[in-house]
């Protein structure tokens, strides 16, 4: 693992330098830079509209210092980009679709700007207010650990057959250095089915487990917090502490290291909130973003130290494990982007976390014994380019990561991939986006279900029994397709497809198809309807001897009193 020594070296000495030698990155639409440097500000949801439409304005050219590959982002930060688009549509006329772009991020985003212009950085403000109902006919697919998942990349929700209510409300404050979100719900959830006494056997046998280890939670009626966190800012970095969701990549179906797929992990992160630019030679790298954190998981039942196994099927252990993570991603040239990432669990039972512990997982370059385990290691990489000659129509990205290889480039046939596109010029249907990515996780000689998985860490790479990574799973290949037709920027009407093959030397193999109709309707200023109707097809033999149908209607009212328009 030299590789991940390097880049952790490189990464903290990146960090000293812009903070020392590069207070920060002069660009367009950094007009008030000395007034915000110290100001705390809320991350706005990875599945906001905002991204969306913010990749429009970077397509088209009029924003060239987003980094979407490392979100969520900032308000304020939201309000720097939108500057920097107003700077260079400012002399030249703009189509009616990024005008319209413009004026509903410009009232998303008032308050922000008035504060890089000199305002007071103080707010409390109810953000939404949204009562979700999803109806599932059939059974459900609830373990992407070891099968597949009927819902993913959405916070780790449990959801079972029936009539799954979901009333939630987030709540976003500012007080000059200081911020806080709250994203909260009550949660009613019918039961789950539990796979038969044959089944779990088997799943204990792939885990290395002496018993299965139980699923998602079912079958209550909860409060439970989503992201819930408070920020300090200080020249334009920026410390959260709390429940946090990450998105570490360019795919829409989620990145290999951090998506939503799982409930918001427990950390402390620094975020640099602000691009900066090294000086001398590096100069060559462009603008730089970076992330470093340190969290706590959640609902891992099952360890392997000190020649033993602990654990008990649905109860968590007591001392759960540690996770740590660095990302860092350069943009040498306005269309081309790549980033960097590593992730390591360590401590939890039989592994106190210490000084020694702590840097032995950062630094180790070797694989250690049972009593020196530097931790159960990730490194990934990612990469998006706007393709020569058809720059605001096509976007091509990849994301890979190696399991304890030390870079994925270098281990091609023994790295999870994601690869996509994205086309936004179809012709005749100006407002049509068509997106596509397959996502594929080769057989390992080790033992089948290699990927998110430790032999010391026997629950993998999840929190709350959920992947924290890509839905695609520890054996599996798959697909996924959309169709977005962009009718403003806060609606849209979508038609999705996704397939995914798992293989017969992994549980037996199986397969899930899925088709998905979605409409998001900006019903007026404050009020958003989202109606979606999935109809999914499945077959794991280990679960059921044949397929298996079921149906998903989800209807979703917010109310959002932020003044926002069409």
């Amino acid at each position: 693992m030299l590789a991940s020594r390097t880049f952790t070296v490189i990464l903290m000495s990146l960090m000293f330098n812009a903070n020392r030698q590069a207070a920060g990155f002069s660009g367009p639409g950094d007009r008030s830079q000395s007034n915000a440097a110290n100001m705390a500000s809320p991350y706005v949801p990875v599945e906001s509209w905002i991204y969306p439409a913010f990749e429009l304005l970077a397509a088209k050219g009029y924003v060239q210092s987003a980094f979407f590959n490392l979100r969520p982002w900032t308000r304020l930060d939201c309000a720097r980009l939108l500057e920097e688009a107003d700077d260079l549509t400012a002399d030249e006329p703009v189509s009616d679709d990024v005008a319209k772009t413009l004026r509903a991020l410009r009232l998303e985003f008032a308050s922000e700007l008035r504060r890089r212009a000199g305002g007071r950085n103080v707010e409390f403000r109810i953000e939404s207010i949204d009562q979700r109902i999803t109806s599932i006919s059939g059974r459900p697919l609830t373990d992407g650990y070891h099968f597949a998942e009927s819902h993913v990349d959405d916070y780790g929700r449990p959801f079972g057959q029936g009539v799954n209510l979901y009333s939630g409300m987030s709540v976003r404050a500012t007080a000059g250095p200081f911020a806080a979100y709250v994203r909260g719900e009550i949660q009613r959830v019918p039961s789950a089915p539990v796979p038969n006494a044959s089944a779990q056997q088997q799943i204990a046998a792939a885990d290395f487990t002496p018993a299965a280890a139980s699923g998602l939670p079912s079958n209550f009626l909860r409060g439970r917090l989503l992201d819930a966190n408070i920020s300090y800012a200080f020249a334009n970095n920026q410390l959260t502490f709390g429940k946090q969701t990450l998105w570490w990549g360019p795919a829409r179906s989620g990145s290999t290291l951090f998506s939503n797929n799982a409930e918001p992990i427990t950390m402390l992160r620094y975020d640099r909130v602000r691009p900066f630019k090294l000086p001398g030679f590096l100069n060559l790298l462009g603008p730089i973003r970076a992330q470093l954190l340190v969290g706590r998981l959640d609902g891992a039942q099952y360890i392997h130290t000190d020649h033993q196994t602990f654990g008990t099927p649905g109860v968590a252990l007591g001392n759960q494990p540690w996770i740590h993570g660095e990302k860092v991603t350069f943009e040498p040239t306005p269309n081309f982007q790549f980033g960097v990432s590593r992730t390591v669990l360590f401590g939890g039972q039989g592994a106190p976390v210490t000084t020694s512990t702590f840097l032995r997982s950062v630094f180790s370059v070797g694989t250690g014994d049972e009593e020196n385990d530097p931790g159960d290691r990730r490194v990934a990489f990612d990469a998006e380019y706007r393709i020569p000659g058809l720059r605001e129509c096509l976007t091509g990205y990849i994301d890979t990561f190696t399991e304890d290889e030390p870079f994925p480039l270098n281990y091609a046939k023994r790295s999870v991939w994601i690869s996509g596109f994205a086309l936004r010029c179809v012709p005749r249907v100006p407002h049509l986006t068509i997106r596509a990515e397959g996502l594929v996780s080769p057989h390992r000689d080790e033992f089948p279900g290699y990927y998110y998985f430790n032999v010391h860490y026997l629950s993998g790479y999840t929190n709350n029994r959920q992947l924290i990574g890509s839905w695609i799973g520890r054996e599996g290949y798959g697909e996924q397709m959309w169709a977005t037709w962009q009718v403003s920027p806060r609606s849209s009407l979508e038609v999705s497809g996704r397939s995914m093959n798992s293989s017969s030397e992994f549980l037996h193999g199986g397969y899930v198809r899925d088709f998905r109709a979605t409409a998001d309707i900006a019903l007026s200023s404050e009020w958003q309807l989202r109606l979606e109707d999935q109809a999914e097809w499945w077959r794991f033999p280990l679960l059921s001897p044949q397929p298996q149908r079921n149906n998903e209607l989800t209807l979703q009212l917010s109310y959002k009193p932020m003044g926002r328009t069409k």
